[in-house]
């Protein structure tokens, strides 16, 4: 452990800490009393005691026999964030590599997601270990939703997350109480009998859709209401930004457009496209100036960092700043006149940037269309305004330049990933559609990625402290990995200790019309490191840039918002007044991103398996994901939902053993039973083995 990393104590000298964990790196194995450490440190220290017990709070020092301390890692034991499994084990990862596994009766009081101190019992492998949680160091959630059930003369409460435990004793403190309800309760960590849930509010029947999203938002601990301050500062702020059109670039004669899906209800990006006099494409990516109504130390700003970023489920929106902001004074709406920071950006006729500017401006978009009204005008299936349809195929004829410079540069495509829920009248989901990566996606992604380049390259000139998207290039450790899996399924990785984003290109352009490619790419993403938010400009591997960042989206992400606050600072010379380190709002940034998937990604399975609950006996494509002694894993094609084929109903179908499919294989599935409370799909093969598995019937 680095002295470094333990800060700011209440210690009478600011170094105790630090000089306490030098006597103890002076010789492996120490063990020292408070009296030995008393003797041996320089100096005066009045308060050892009180560091000790900081030291060991934070898990860096160990207690051992007769009243001496030693460093934990010395003792085996370690510090990480557990990851509990359906089943009831669970694991922690120790840096890149090392995992510890932890068998459910040594999981204690520790609950996924729990930074614990863990203790190496024994070597499983040369990177893996079996071991056991001794402390938690940190909680991971405060509450808790799920399914009250009756248990004797009380109440438990069954958690929806199949990570936690199945019963939790409920304490109701004397409210009715209905079984078969969700539920959310406070979870109490005190007593001595383990952790129990103390009964806050009735969420709603099970089998509501909305219900089951409310469940998954509670157990997220995402706020869902502005306090009050927030929402009187956010409506001052609409009303007067404390600035006028006066000294801006004024840009609302420009033909602007806004370009986003047919739901949206923030518009914080808009386009335009010129030509000059030399036949150079100039274009405009407008940005709401979120930042002239959102400054730093605000109210508003507070609460936008604390959230992070908008969060977008299948049947709301989250909102990172109040709605009058978000859906009023900051949306670019048509017609209207709004502030915004512009990025104009010249490219020639072959799309090679020439130059660049960053421009306070004022627009007036003229029209909001949907991705789909773009794509009609492109293909020539949509009429409209002559002005408007040339400028689309102007917008089109660029960005199919910029496609082919994406792709000689090498910047991998992933094509979409993401999956809309279509809802009945009812309010249950009908059905599912991938969000399609068509020309006009692409044209707007584009322009979004050349203005995030462009202005991340005006901040490393000036030298101006923003916030980075960093994606690191993936270890040769997991590259051999991928190597090995994509083996299996037949496919040849080229290169050896590195690999670059274009032959992962090129593997997934193999299997573009594959049923594979969703396990393709996920092999592929899990190869990489995740990219990150970060103060210092270490490229993206994934776009392969040598600089990038997030501007485009600062009415949903906040580091979009902390770079056109610091272009505003450094516009008007003054120094940034953050309340944190750029460092802590990196990492800040990052937990909350992580926290927004995990929330959409859970809310959008469990209506996939709301939805073939109703649909059993149906038959469904899919694709082979995982093999296991117990059955196959299968993963649907047009439902975001994986399941199970037991291996009683693949010997059933014919199948003499689960090795008869592999991984990547295209194979029909049959819904034999979807349960989203206990969140599992059982499926069977819909063909015997030998059968085309993917037949127009």
């Amino acid at each position: 452990m680095n002295p470094s990393d333990v800060d700011g104590t209440d210690c009478s000298t600011p170094d105790t800490a630090g000089d306490i964990l030098a006597l103890f790196a002076k010789k492996a194995n120490r063990r020292l009393s408070i009296d030995d450490i008393r003797k041996l440190l320089p100096g005066e220290h009045p308060d050892i005691a009180g560091v000790l017990e900081l030291l060991l709070s934070r898990g860096i020092l160990w207690r051992v026999r007769k009243g001496r301390y030693a460093l934990s890692e010395e003792l085996g034991i370690e510090s990480g964030r557990l990851r509990v499994r359906p089943g009831g084990s669970g694991f922690v990862f120790l840096g890149k590599r090392e995992r510890i596994q932890i068998d459910s009766r040594d999981l204690g009081t520790a609950l996924d997601g729990d930074i614990v101190l863990v203790r190496r019992l024994s070597q499983l492998s040369s990177e893996e270990y079996r071991g056991k949680i001794e402390r938690v160091l940190s909680r991971s959630r405060s509450g808790v939703s799920g399914i009250t059930r009756g248990a004797g003369p009380g109440w438990v409460i069954c958690p929806l997350d199949p990570r936690l435990p199945d019963r939790i004793r409920l304490r109701t403190g004397g409210r009715k109480v209905e079984a078969g309800r969700i539920v959310f309760a406070d979870l109490d960590y005190s007593g001595k009998g383990g952790v129990t849930a103390v009964l806050r509010r009735t969420i709603g029947d099970p089998s509501s859709p909305a219900a089951l999203v409310d469940s998954v938002v509670a157990d997220s601990g995402v706020p869902t209401v502005f306090p009050k301050p927030v929402l009187e500062e956010a409506q001052d702020a609409s009303m007067t930004s404390g600035e006028t059109t006066a000294d801006r670039d004024d840009f609302r004669n420009l033909l602007t457009i806004t370009v986003d899906p047919a739901d949206a209800r923030d518009f914080d990006d808009a386009v335009s496209l010129e030509t000059n006099d030399e036949g150079d494409y100039v274009l405009g990516v407008h940005i709401a100036d979120v930042a002239a109504y959102v400054p730093p130390g605000s109210l508003l700003d507070r609460e936008a960092a604390l959230r992070g970023t908008s969060v977008y489920l299948p049947d709301r929106v989250i909102p990172m700043l109040p709605e009058v902001l978000s859906n009023g004074s900051c949306s670019l709406r048509p017609g209207e006149d709004r502030l915004t920071r512009s990025v104009v950006i010249t490219f020639d006729r072959k799309g090679n940037r020439k130059e660049f500017s960053i421009i306070r401006s004022v627009i007036r978009s003229a029209y909001r269309l949907s991705y789909g009204e773009v794509l009609g005008i492109i293909e020539g299936r949509t009429e409209c305004d002559s002005r408007l349809g040339d400028l689309i195929m102007r917008l089109d004829s660029l960005s199919n330049l910029l496609e082919e410079e994406r792709k000689s540069r090498g910047a991998l495509d992933l094509g979409s990933q993401e999956y809309r829920a279509i809802f009945g009248e009812d309010g249950w989901p009908e059905g599912f559609e991938v969000v399609p990566d068509d020309r006009s996606h692409r044209l707007i992604e584009n322009f979004m990625i050349e203005a995030n380049r462009a202005v991340a390259d005006y901040c490393g000139w000036v030298h101006l402290t923003a916030l980075y998207r960093v994606h690191g290039d993936p270890s040769s450790e997991s590259i051999d990995e991928l190597r090995i899996a994509l083996a299996s399924l037949g496919i040849d990785l080229h290169g050896r200790r590195s690999v670059h984003s274009g032959e992962l290109n090129r593997i997934l352009q193999s299997v573009a019309d594959s049923p594979a490619l969703p396990l393709v790419r996920d092999l592929i993403l899990r190869s990489m490191q995740k990219a990150v938010y970060s103060p210092c400009n270490d490229g993206h591997y994934g776009l392969a840039l040598d600089s990038y960042l997030h501007f485009t989206s600062p009415i949903r992400r906040y580091p979009d918002l902390l770079v056109h606050q610091a272009l505003s600072d450094y516009e008007a010379g003054v120094e940034p007044a953050r309340e944190r380190e750029i460092s802590e709002e990196a990492l800040s940034a990052g937990m909350s991103e992580r926290r927004a998937e995990s929330i959409e990604r859970d809310a959008t399975e469990l209506l996939g398996l709301l939805y073939l609950s109703r649909h059993k006996g149906s038959v469904y494509e899919g694709v082979v994901s995982g093999v296991k002694d117990f059955g196959v894993f299968v993963r649907l094609v047009t439902v975001p939902a994986e399941g199970l084929v037991p291996v009683r109903l693949l010997r059933k179908m014919g199948y003499h053993s689960n090795t008869q499919l592999s991984e990547g294989e295209p194979i029909r599935a049959e819904i034999v039973s979807a349960d989203p409370i206990e969140r599992k799909l059982t499926l069977c093969p819909a063909d015997p083995p030998g059968r085309s598995s993917l037949r127009n019937d």
